[in-house]
């Protein structure tokens, strides 16, 4: 009997260790999204583009937690941030909602005074929305983002983009 648990041990340790619903997924994505941002300055909109990328820390079911890291690179202000993203993935429903809680540094290069703001800390929140449009690529159908520190200006974004999957 031991003999035989022995010969079986290892196939259960394969099997434990290669379940998606018991480690992380080391899942890697890209993106890069193109839009309007509102830096929070009155009555003042300019071009954004984001590039950034995030990483899969745990799948459980249709729920996936990564970390996300990006660079906000709109006409009027540049930002560094990064935080958590959970996205929701349903096998038969094609679209993959997600939200993003961000924190990082932005600084204000072309204030209309002329005097530029130095970096400062702020975080953001963000809603958005993907769906599969090739095996690997993702169209960013629209993405939302608004500054929630108390930090002035507060910035918003109002994106769309594609997102390549490794």
């Amino acid at each position: 009997m031991t003999k035989r648990c022995l010969q079986i041990l290892p196939l259960i340790l394969i099997a434990i260790l290669t379940s998606t619903n018991l480690h992380a997924q080391a899942k890697l994505a890209v993106y890069g999204t193109v839009g309007g941002e509102k830096p929070g300055v009155p009555n003042e909109w300019g071009t954004a583009g984001t590039v950034g990328l995030y990483v899969g820390v745990v799948k459980l079911g249709p729920l996936a937690l990564s970390v996300d890291g990006r660079a906000d690179l709109a006409s009027k202000i540049k930002s560094g941030l990064v935080g958590p993203r959970l996205a929701l993935h349903l096998p038969a429903f094609p679209l993959k909602p997600y939200v993003e809680v961000l924190i990082g540094r932005s600084s204000y290069p072309n204030l209309p005074n002329g005097l530029p703001l130095s970096s400062k800390f702020v975080g953001r929140g963000v809603v958005g929305v993907d769906t599969t449009i090739l095996p690997r690529i993702d169209w960013r159908v629209v993405e939302f983002t608004y500054g929630i520190t108390t930090a002035t200006p507060r910035a918003m974004s109002l994106t769309t983009g594609l997102v390549l999957r490794f």
